[in-house]
């Protein structure tokens, strides 16, 4: 019979794992987090426990509003940047900032980018990304040689107001074709999102938004290739080792699981994230 070792040796990823999506516990209520400390701590033992070693983290606040202010995202903002500070071997942290105030989010991304080092840019439901007020956004990230990660989603009971389908990054993409664009919920956006972005080289979708589903994420690699892919679990809405199973149980050779747990995210991270291909 198997140790208990080797049972969970079983079911690690083939290679070290770097999670582009990821939200500090503090962001959702049902966690009593009393300290960033406690944060750092928690979400990093989950996520090690389930072979992930890195990973890219950005707040919404606390309390999460759909338009939330200037102040609030950059609260959001300090938050992480915490974060990073006491753990900078495993945080890679985005910028959060609202479309519905273009001029001060290039002046946020300045600020958390260009001056604390951060890798990225982080949108979420605020505007569409048919909006122009994205547009300066985009620019300035390009100029910071940074990815922006887009939420995204098809929902069947129909989509909040300012929640961007995948028809909308493809628009966003086609406007800004230098732009290195991370589309959010692979399972979110399903095989109808998938063919909206596959005309889009400069989009790469993440496998989080819901539990595993067979085939799914073969889909996507047949579809985009193998590095248009990366993996993704939307922790802590669900968890490490859950999402993991999406990249692990699916029909993939190691090298391309590699690549979908690693390299790609390599890739369009900058230079100054420290994270080389392997």
């Amino acid at each position: 019979m198997a140790t208990l070792g080797e049972l969970r040796a079983r079911v690690l990823p083939p290679c070290p794992a770097l999670d582009v999506h990821v939200h500090p516990l503090s962001c959702f209520s049902p966690y009593r987090i009393e300290s960033v400390e406690q944060d750092v701590r928690c979400l990093r033992e989950a996520a090690q426990r389930s072979g992930v070693t890195k990973v890219c983290v950005f707040s919404l606040h606390p309390t999460c509003p759909r338009e939330p202010t200037v102040a609030q995202c950059q609260e959001a903002n300090d938050y992480v940047l915490r974060m990073r500070d006491l753990a900078p071997d495993f945080f890679l942290p985005f910028c959060y900032v609202n479309p519905m105030y273009p001029g001060e989010s290039v002046v946020e991304i300045r600020r958390c980018v260009g001056e604390e080092g951060m890798v990225g840019v982080k949108l979420w439901v605020s505007r569409r990304a048919t909006d122009p007020g994205l547009d300066p956004i985009v620019g300035e990230s390009v100029a910071q040689d940074v990815p922006i990660l887009q939420h995204a989603w098809r929902k069947t009971t129909g989509n909040l107001e300012g929640e961007s389908t995948p028809g909308d990054v493809a628009h966003l993409a086609r406007r800004h074709p230098r732009a290195r664009i991370i589309m959010a919920h692979l399972n979110g956006c399903n095989p109808r999102g998938i063919e909206e972005v596959a005309d889009c080289p400069n989009i790469f979708i993440d496998t989080s938004g819901g539990d595993p589903e067979r085939g799914v994420v073969e889909l996507a690699v047949a579809r985009l290739g193998a590095r248009r892919v990366l993996y993704g679990s939307d922790a802590p809405i669900r968890h490490f080792g859950v999402s993991l199973a999406k990249v692990l149980g699916a029909e993939l050779s190691d090298s391309v699981r590699r690549e979908l747990l690693w390299n790609n995210a390599a890739r369009l991270l900058p230079a100054r994230a420290g994270v080389g291909v392997i």
